[in-house]
């Protein structure tokens, strides 16, 4: 199903000349007429944008397209808010059913690689799946996944999910959001732009985060 999705939308992107809409210069000299489409479909906009989301998450779908998304079309409260209860939805439904279908072949292609996990995920499945999550290292879909190996309950998947994925969301949707202002703003495209409030500060929380990140991961998850 995610590779028929993944390829209906390539195949009609090319079709339609779509990606010509994404060209840099189409961009310049439409930006009014989008944000201004944007701002008068916004509640449209964001629900399309929520329930696709899910679904995307669903499928397997990796989160990075859509946080890039969420940061230009709804900016950063919105933007954070849509993606964080959209992607700990999808997950939560994707992990419910794999855990009802798939369970089997989730043991047999996970089961070996993170079966150290397991004793330690058991004695507080909550917060070590909440550390887990914000670990570098391990793919969006592999992470939705994993916690069917341990059977975890429903209700600590999705808040360990939901808190877990909130600060990357936030950090990462800020820094779309900045470039977006920027763009609408017309400020120069060059290294200067970095240091911009709207840039540099999410840029430096992203820093600290995957320090912090890192840790956790040497100490806990070697």
């Amino acid at each position: 199903m995610y590779l028929m999705v993944v390829t209906s939308v390539v195949i009609a992107f090319f079709y339609f000349g779509a990606n010509t809409f994404l060209s840099p210069s189409y961009l310049i000299e439409n930006k009014n007429y989008i944000f201004g489409l944007r701002d008068q479909n916004l509640i449209l906009i964001g629900s399309v944008y929520f329930f696709f989301a899910i679904i995307w998450v669903f499928l397997m779908g990796f989160g990075t397209p859509l946080i890039i998304f969420a940061g230009f079309a709804f900016g950063t409260v919105l933007g954070s808010v849509l993606s964080i209860f959209s992607f700990t939805i999808g997950a939560t439904l994707l992990y419910c059913f794999a855990n009802h279908y798939f369970k089997d072949l989730v043991e047999k292609y996970l089961g070996n690689k993170y079966s150290k996990l397991k004793n330690n995920i058991n004695e507080n499945e909550l917060s070590y799946f909440f550390s887990l999550r914000v670990v570098p290292g391990i793919p969006f879909p592999i992470k939705n996944l994993l916690p069917v190996l341990f059977n975890m309950k429903v209700k600590n998947y999705f808040l360990a999910t939901l808190f877990g994925e909130a600060v990357p969301i936030i950090i990462s949707v800020s820094i779309f959001s900045g470039i977006s202002s920027a763009f609408q703003s017309n400020k120069d495209f060059s290294l200067n732009l970095l240091f911009a409030p709207e840039i540099f500060f999410p840029l430096l929380a992203l820093a600290i985060m995957s320090l912090v990140a890192n840790y956790i991961k040497k100490k806990y998850f070697n």
